[in-house]
């Protein structure tokens, strides 16, 4: 070998300073394509912050100069929104119907720009800002929506953008007659990693240290040497460092205080600017996984083997089973005695749950229209068509749909009874999230750890002041450690037109008598001459509350398949074929989020009472007032329909 080379006159010294000199010149131009490479997306980027800017005025100029911010003034930064599928912003934030509570995100508050500015979700994604994806409806089993039609980027909204938007929560969100030189929106906080695998040592961070120091500070999308900032005044500039705010605040974080406006670490859902020229840009974060949205349960009654459906407020009740009556299934049915039988239904098989329903009395004044529907008759003669065509325009989130063969071969003598029901009990002012697990005992006294809501979270006690003034304790006589046997309160005095009533008393023969119960006891304790006192949730007062959100599909298999007994309906053979009843039902978790975990109270303020629905206790919502009967009932005697917590 050494001959062959010196033939050639290229020995091994050769060879080897050869390879160094091909080595060099491949990391040039890995290093001069890199560079090229990122020179491209900085470019993109700069323009989708452009095309952002362009959206943001056409928004501006239709909700009176206020940036994006979905929710509402008192809405809380959370981990996701309640529903970005939901018909109304009411559903999807869980907001109070007078625009209080709720969740919202970043993501949320950005994507109105797609929503009312009639962007696409292009721009919205980096190229540099790798494993982030633009939003297609098709990729998420959408294709049926429209971008307007949603309140978010999908299921997951953080793989869906890859900026950070100034805080629009709390009191200094931005608006065009904001200072020009504020920062509005930048790459994605080095600090607020969406999945927790990349977040940068914020220690490490120095603007007035080497170049290194500075690079600590910026943002990932551009191989860390600096970030795309769009500001109000319009202008977009790539600053290779992140103190590039008014009077050189730093961007990513908020402002603690000191000469200097460096700031403090940004914490998720927490932080937020401290004054009007405090750039705060902020985008959802996974470091609070634990604390997401509750999601109500899809069920049907004949999965159930712990819950049981009750005809009627006088039925005998059942031992050791949840238990659910809705007035909404009594309206289906008296429109089949009345518009359709014409007379008293009698059903072969089942006389005496035919008797209960027939006898029952029920109000329309009970329940608004629209909370609501209720309709029945043959199904050959346009009821399932009729029914279908009015869910659609009046409850559009809940579509219905009935496939079965049977229906297919002979709908003329089959009769249907439907009704639908949906309630969310809404609070004046959000609780908090209890973010322990909280035990329920059933009434066999098995324990299960279940979510729940609370009225005390120490650090924002103005807000607590607020909750446990809308609590009205209808009765309970409190022991000397703060424990009772019974006991019931109004969530919230202040709603209307429903109030929602949780009891915590002896299990009755029938639903009447349980109300009964209550109000009886609730007569009796305003006699008490404390009562002005006894009646309020005071400071050292602790209230939680399990967590109860489904949506439900009642079937009344009983009736289902028995002939109708009538003249002349029984000679021609008509019979029942579907009585069933769906029910949204949202006894909200809460609209305020504990974010603390280590506030922790194992043991009660001394002469606090300790108001636990911790076993089987009764909830009804009614129409506020003495004149009205309840409308839904539930007692809650196990853990089936609660939400377990993980």
């Amino acid at each position: 070998m050494t001959r062959r080379f010196s033939l050639f006159n290229f020995t091994r010294v050769d060879a080897f300073v050869l390879a160094l000199v091909c080595l060099f010149f491949t990391a040039i131009a890995h290093l001069a394509l890199s560079r090229s490479r990122d020179r491209a997306n900085r470019i993109t980027c700069q323009n989708n912050l452009f095309e952002i800017s362009a959206g943001i005025q056409i928004y501006t100029n239709d909700y009176d100069g206020k940036y994006p911010r979905s929710g509402g003034l008192t809405s809380l930064w959370a981990s996701s929104i309640a529903n970005f599928m939901a018909p109304n912003r009411y559903m999807a934030y869980q907001l109070a119907s007078d625009d209080s509570g709720g969740y919202v995100t970043i993501s949320s508050s950005l994507y109105l720009l797609i929503k009312y500015a009639g962007m696409s979700p292009d721009p919205f994604v980096c190229p540099g800002d790798y494993g982030v994806t633009v939003f297609n409806l098709a990729d998420e089993d959408l294709s049926d929506r429209t971008p307007a039609d949603l309140w978010d980027f999908g299921h997951k909204p953080s793989s869906h953008y890859s900026y950070a938007y100034h805080l629009p929560f709390y009191t200094h969100g931005l608006s065009s007659s904001s200072e020009p030189n504020m920062a509005v929106i930048a790459d994605r906080n080095p600090w607020m990693s969406p999945d927790e695998s990349t977040l940068k040592n914020f220690d490490l961070f120095d603007p007035d240290g080497d170049r290194q120091a500075v690079k600590a500070g910026n943002a990932f999308a551009h191989e860390d040497e600096g970030q795309n900032v769009l500001f109000v005044d319009g202008h977009v500039n790539f600053e290779e460092i992140s103190c590039c705010g008014v009077e050189n605040d730093n961007i990513y974080t908020y402002w603690n205080g000191g000469d200097i406006r460096i700031g403090g670490l940004p914490t998720a859902f927490v932080s937020q600017p401290q004054d009007s020229r405090d750039s705060l840009l902020v985008n959802d974060s996974g470091m609070y996984k634990g604390i997401n949205i509750i999601q109500p349960k899809d069920v049907n009654s004949s999965d159930l083997t712990q819950t049981s459906i009750i005809p009627t407020l006088d039925y005998p009740l059942p031992e050791q089973q949840n238990l659910l009556w809705c007035s909404a299934f009594q309206m289906a049915w008296d429109k089949l005695k009345n518009d359709v039988i014409g007379e008293p239904v009698e059903v072969i098989g089942d006389e005496e749950l035919a008797t209960y329903l027939n006898r029952a009395l029920t109000s329309q004044e009970d329940i608004e229209e629209e909370s609501y529907y209720a309709n029945a008759g043959i199904t050959g003669a346009g009821v399932i068509e009729q029914i279908q065509t009015d869910m659609t325009q009046r409850f559009p989130e809940r579509p219905v749909s009935f496939d079965n063969e049977e229906y297919d071969t002979d709908p003329n003598f089959m009769i249907l009874a439907y009704s639908y029901l949906n309630v969310n009990a809404e609070f004046e002012y959000p609780f908090f999230t209890n973010v322990r697990p909280f035990t329920f005992r059933d009434s066999n006294n098995t324990p299960t750890k279940v979510t729940s809501f609370c009225n005390f979270y120490k650090i924002q006690e103005s807000h607590q002041e607020k909750v446990n003034e809308q609590v009205d304790i209808l009765f309970g006589e409190f022991n000397e450690s703060g424990n009772s046997d019974e006991f019931a309160v109004d969530l919230c005095k202040y709603t209307q037109p429903y109030q929602v009533i949780l009891a915590v008393v002896p299990r009755q023969g029938t639903f009447d008598q349980m109300i009964s119960y209550v109000d009886s006891k609730t007569l009796e304790f305003q006699l008490d001459p404390n009562y002005a006192y006894l009646s309020e949730l005071n400071p050292s007062d602790e209230l939680i509350i399990p967590d109860v959100i489904y949506k439900m599909t009642l079937c009344f298999t009983e009736l289902e398949g028995k002939a109708i007994g009538n003249q002349p309906w029984c000679l021609e053979g008509y019979f029942i074929w579907k009585a069933l009843q769906m029910i949204d039902f949202s006894l909200i978790r809460t609209s305020i989020i504990q974010t603390s975990t280590t506030h922790s109270r194992t043991s009660p303020i001394l002469n606090g009472r300790n108001i636990y629905f911790n076993k089987p206790f009764l909830i009804y919502v009614k129409k506020r007032g003495d004149n009205f009967s309840p409308f839904l009932v539930m007692w809650v005697d196990n853990a089936e329909l609660l939400n377990e917590f993980k």
